[in-house]
């Protein structure tokens, strides 16, 4: 994103382990017909941008802080989710890490369970999985990173901005939600596009994310319409 980075997101980064690189396959062989591709196939899964700042909620059902950050790995799937304490216990407002496959979501989204406790609290620290070495190629990335990108089209056309991006129940990262600038007109938003991966347009840190298609195929489609 285009702000300034917070001591927590600084803090967060400590908490990306080294990932292996992965091969880009190339986009225009891999290139999704944005005018047929199905939606529905991820229409039980999450926006990430709600989930930021969900209610966090301990193993007894008490709340313990609110959601910050998901991690996703090189692979576009959720790895980890951060969350702040938030001072409701005595350790103060405390940025914490839980792996994904330990986070439980509520059928209703309204908030999430992790199996932490002010007494295990200390098993969950942002400092637990920092790399050794800084990491040169794919690396773990966070949520927000992404989030409030800039969006280019085709021959570096600019288009408007990630609003969103959803992930399914398995926590694969199904795709980014566009909010088109107005220059495209007055219609109704937002639009949703296959998220093509981590090598292919963009990467961490970019201000930009680059999408395969050209205006005329993105002039016409139909908004995205949110599930849950």
């Amino acid at each position: 994103m285009r702000t300034p980075l917070t001591l927590a997101a600084s803090a967060l980064a400590l908490a990306f382990a080294a990932a292996p690189a992965l091969s880009a396959p190339n986009i225009k062989g891999d290139k999704v017909d944005i005018r047929t591709w199905d939606t529905t196939a991820f229409s039980n899964g999450w926006s990430v941008d709600r989930l930021i700042g969900t209610d966090v909620r301990g193993p007894g059902g008490e709340e313990i802080g609110e959601v910050e950050n998901l991690i996703l790995g090189p692979d576009n799937r959720v790895r980890k989710l951060v969350f702040s304490t938030g001072g409701f216990w005595d350790i103060g407002d405390k940025h914490l890490v839980v792996d994904w496959k330990e986070v439980t979501v509520a059928p209703g989204r309204e908030y999430v369970t992790v199996p932490v406790t002010e007494e295990t609290a200390e098993q969950y620290g942002m400092f637990d999985d920092a790399p050794e070495t800084v990491a040169t190629k794919q690396r773990n990335w966070r949520a927000t990173e992404l989030i409030g990108d800039y969006v280019r089209l085709q021959d570096d056309v600019d288009y408007g901005y990630v609003q969103d991006i959803v992930v399914d129940t398995e926590g694969k990262l199904q795709a980014v939600v566009v909010e088109p600038d107005v220059g495209y007109g007055v219609r109704p938003g937002p639009y949703a596009y296959p998220f093509y991966g981590y090598g292919y347009g963009w990467d961490p840190g970019s201000d930009y994310y680059d999408m395969p298609y050209a205006a005329d195929e993105v002039g016409d489609l139909d908004p995205y319409e949110w599930r849950t």
